[in-house]
């Protein structure tokens, strides 16, 4: 199981930070959460090719977390690397295929999806779930952000997890989800003293983190204002595991 940061930033434009999107490589599989534009070159950086996705989670749709959508499914039909012949899928919380008309409504055939090649599964958006993912197991629970978020924990067949927070405020749910998990990958936009609403500060993931006993916790989804500001200590304070600062194209292994 290896998770693999593409994006650590945010909408703002960041020489350091592309904008939100990780990868996770477990059991031959290639998952992808969320694509912030420019999510299919910053998977070139890392090796995989965008043929190689098989799965997308979506955690909800602002456009920093959603923007490669259309550009993934226009190299999908006309991008001459793309020679994948099994469906990739796309989970997203409910009302996700009406968001895909508006699309097409803008953009027509361009990103009209030819020959089942990427599948839709929606999620509920007020309710943990989980689904069947041979031989993964994708859990979701809505969290505090917009009325469509959701965080995700993917287990594999020996035991490992995961846990994607997504954007959220604090929240039982993601507690509940992230509970014990290997990894907990967990935004944290906004410094100690600056909390935004429907963000986390690093008080506040430390503590999810301890509440859940995450046995790592992985900080992202970094504001330009946490670049100056001091992260970890405040984070300490609440948690007692190790605490990793995600950079873009970090990788991290779990054995």
């Amino acid at each position: 199981m290896e998770v693999i940061i593409l994006g650590s930033g945010t909408c703002v434009p960041s020489l350091r930070r592309a904008g939100p999107a990780a990868c996770l490589k477990v059991s031959g599989l290639h998952l992808l959460i969320d694509s912030a534009s420019g999510t299919l070159r910053q998977l070139l950086k890392a090796g995989i090719r965008y043929d190689q996705i098989d799965y997308i989670l979506y955690t909800h749709r602002h456009p920093d977390h959603i923007g490669e959508l259309v550009p993934y499914i226009f190299a999908t039909k006309y991008g001459p690397g793309f020679t994948r012949n099994r469906p990739v899928t796309i989970f997203a919380a409910e009302g996700f295929c009406e968001f895909y008309e508006g699309l097409k409504n803008v953009f027509g055939e361009w990103v009209t999806i030819k020959d089942n090649s990427i599948l839709f599964e929606e999620v509920p958006a007020n309710m943990a779930a989980a689904m069947q993912v041979p031989p993964l197991i994708i859990r979701s629970a809505p969290t505090k952000h917009t009325p469509h978020s959701l965080a995700y924990r993917i287990e594999s067949e020996d035991g490992k997890s995961v846990v994607f927070s997504g954007d959220t405020d604090f929240c039982e749910s993601l507690i509940e989800l992230a509970e014990g998990t290997d990894l907990l990958v967990c935004e944290c936009a906004a410094p100690e003293g600056m909390k935004v609403e429907g963000h986390l500060t690093p008080s506040e993931a430390g503590r999810i983190a301890a509440l859940a006993k995450a046995k790592r916790l992985l900080l992202t989804h970094f504001y330009p204002e946490c670049d100056r500001h001091d992260i970890l200590t405040p984070c300490r304070k609440e948690y007692g595991g190790p605490i990793i600062l995600a950079e873009d194209l970090m990788r991290l292994v779990l054995t």
